[in-house]
């Protein structure tokens, strides 16, 4: 007897001949999971908990979102393809973000993001700038004060007292002249330069002399006698210039401006400087203060160490620091910004698909080139930490073992152990990346769109996961790989595409050995983009101005699935046809050498099963099981499809009845 039995069903493969097709495989499945083997409905998306939550966005225009808090729900949302990476301090409680992908790469934190909705409400440059001119510097000129000298006999000190304050501290050094032998003291004696051993007050002070002064009493009173913050002799002179810096209010440090002119000073000495900035030319850079930072070998092209700070609107300083007292070597002489709308800069635009790699080191690209953050500090992307590629890079994606690179001809691997020494491994594939946001992280590995077919890319491994299934051909005329837009979702790739006139979608899961889980998805409008949440692994779409859960509501959408076609030993009169389901009503066709012989649907009424349709032959109260009779026809070839919203477990046809209940 001729009979067909379906009880496990599987995907589509367009690619091989309807009469050659395995078993479980289908010429068509749309809107149904497969993951069972049963033909299980999928559900509808649900739009997110308007209490919870912002699930109505600003516009119909909106590309990207962004899950960023849970409880309440608060969404950011982009016009543009947009990359969100969260900070890579563990417990930050500032909930710090960066992205990319505007006109600029950006940052902000709680306190500016959630000012009001729509999210994020403001934002800064991600990168600090650089002061564009050099500080003007000057050697201080000394203050000159009238004074007077007293000693004791044999003392070995000298006491001077001033007009007027003095400003003076112990250590440093005063210039004494224009005294004369006076009272026992002579000229020697007292004019030169001494240290300062104490400052009673701000008009004495107690120098020690060279020796034993043997006067006693006062010296005259010498105007200008006293010189202060003047060059000493006992101090050796010494050549210095300065830079400065910007920081922003979170503590974040720019590169220094150009070094100042070359002065020559020594420990004695304070210099001026001015003509400080106190704004940059880029917008949003949430600027705070300057610091200050002196060369500590005469040379302006070595180390600079920290001297000191002042607020952002302050346009001067004085240092009066010794070079034993210089501080920490300036760190970020080589931190600039990531590439920004500076086109003189950056021609090929600024950086964009931010991601983190493990260690706190963040990653973009623009153009050919990739970039790398210093670790932990994401403002910072030293020039020499960049990678430049033989082609023009279209996305990239963090793997196990680094970051896989995708081109508009091959893919990269890009591993390394650190931002300064990352190596870019060309990988031999002609498995272009035809669309950035049709890559995506499947954790070790990632799928992207090519011209050929879904690619997965693992270390060096390069395989077109969808060549069994789909022809090059069919995949570009079928599921327009150019527009797809992918994302991740209980390990399975779901992407969505445009036609031109329409727009579709597709579940692809790359976790099944032969590869053909392939199901269609009906999709009425245009998915602009979406967000796969790693804490609940759910997916939302922006569908229109709205944010949907991808299948989460409960209510089952209409699947179709049509069989292989099944090719009899001679033409055979298939006779009856039974559907075991959960739950009906079940759409069933039967086709005979390709035209539809049967076209009805079983439903129920109370314990009896109704049929409705081209050929229902059995009184609709009286049939006990489902089962329909089809016409009587002879035909060579046969094939079974099913519409419903309902669990199907087993579709048999049969030339009996008795065949169809002994099967």
């Amino acid at each position: 007897m001729a009979y067909i039995k379906l009880n496990t069903f599987g995907g589509k493969a367009p690619r091989i001949s309807p009469r050659l097709l395995a078993e479980s495989l289908a010429q068509t499945a749309t809107d149904v999971n497969l993951e069972s083997g049963r033909l299980v409905p999928v559900t509808d998306n649900s739009t997110t908990d308007p209490s919870n939550g912002v699930s109505t966005l600003a516009n119909t225009t909106k590309q990207s979102i962004f899950k960023y808090t849970d409880s309440p729900e608060r969404w950011l949302q982009f016009d543009e393809d947009v990359d969100v990476v969260r900070g890579p301090i563990a417990g930050d409680t500032n909930d710090t973000i960066y992205w990319s992908g505007q006109s600029f790469p950006r940052m902000g934190r709680s306190d500016i993001i959630l000012g009001s909705a729509p999210y994020p409400n403001a934002f800064y440059r991600l990168g600090v700038p650089a002061p564009t001119a050099a500080p003007t510097v000057a050697v201080t000129a000394p203050t000159q004060i009238n004074a007077t000298v007293t000693t004791a006999s044999g003392s070995g000190t000298i006491t001077v007292t001033t007009a007027s304050a003095h400003n003076a501290a112990a250590d440093q050094f005063v210039t004494l002249a224009g005294f004369s032998d006076t009272n026992g003291l002579t000229a020697d004696e007292i004019n030169g330069d001494f240290k300062i051993i104490s400052t009673p007050s701000g008009t004495t002070l107690t120098v020690e002399t060279s020796g034993s002064a043997t006067g006693n009493g006062a010296s005259g009173s010498v105007t200008n006698g006293a010189s202060f913050g003047g060059p000493s002799d006992a101090n050796i002179d010494f050549e210095t210039s300065y830079v400065y810096t910007f920081v922003t209010a979170y503590g974040e440090e720019g590169p220094p401006s150009a070094a100042s002119t070359v002065i020559t000073t020594d420990d004695n000495q304070t210099v001026s400087l001015s003509n400080l900035e106190t704004s940059s030319a880029k917008s949003n850079t949430n600027l705070s203060k300057k610091r200050i930072y002196r060369s500590n070998t005469g040379s302006n092209t070595t180390a600079f160490q920290f001297v000191g700070e002042v607020t952002l609107a302050t346009t001067t300083f004085t240092d009066t620091k010794k070079n034993n007292e210089l501080a920490e070597v300036i760190p970020s002489t080589t931190w600039i910004a990531p590439p920004d709308d500076d086109t003189a800069l950056y021609p090929d635009g600024p950086m964009k698909g931010l991601c983190a790699l493990p260690g706190g080191v963040f990653a973009g690209f623009t153009g050919k080139r990739i970039c790398f953050s210093e670790a932990f500090l994401p403002h910072a992307w030293p020039a020499n930490y960049r990678i430049t590629l033989e082609e023009e890079i279209v996305g990239m994606e963090v793997v196990s073992n680094g970051i896989l690179v995708t081109t508009k001809s091959v893919p990269y691997l890009v591993t390394g152990s650190d931002p300064s020494s990352m190596t870019a491994i060309r990988i031999e594939s002609s498995h272009a990346n035809l669309n950035k946001r049709s890559l995506v992280d499947m954790g070790p590995y990632v799928i992207y769109a090519s011209p050929d077919g879904l690619i997965a890319a693992e270390g060096t491994t390069v395989r077109n996961l969808t060549e069994g299934i789909i022809t090059p051909s069919q995949w570009q005329s079928i599921y327009y790989p150019a527009t797809i837009t992918g994302f991740m979702w209980e390990e399975r790739y779901v992407g969505f595409y445009s036609t031109g006139s329409g727009y579709g979608g597709f579940i692809f899961d790359p976790r099944v050995s032969d590869g053909t889980s392939f199901v269609d998805l009906d999709a009425s409008g245009l998915i602009r983009g979406g967000h796969t949440d790693p804490d609940d692994s759910q997916l939302y779409l922006i569908i229109s101005n709205t944010i949907k859960k991808f299948q989460g509501s409960n209510t089952s959408l209409t699947y179709n699935w049509k069989s292989k076609e099944y090719v009899m030993a001679k033409p055979t009169s298939m006779g009856f046809a039974k559907v075991d389901a959960e739950t009906y009503p079940v759409r069933v066709k039967v086709y005979g050498d390709g035209s539809v012989i049967y076209n009805g649907v079983i439903a129920t009424s109370g314990s009896a099963f109704t049929v409705t349709g081209t050929t229902p032959s059995f009184s609709s109260t009286s049939i006990t099981e489902p089962v329909v009779r089809l016409p009587a026809s002879v035909h060579k070839t046969f094939a079974v499809e099913v519409e419903g919203a309902t669990i199907v477990n087993e579709i048999c046809v049969g030339e009996s009845i008795d065949e169809l209940r002994a099967i």
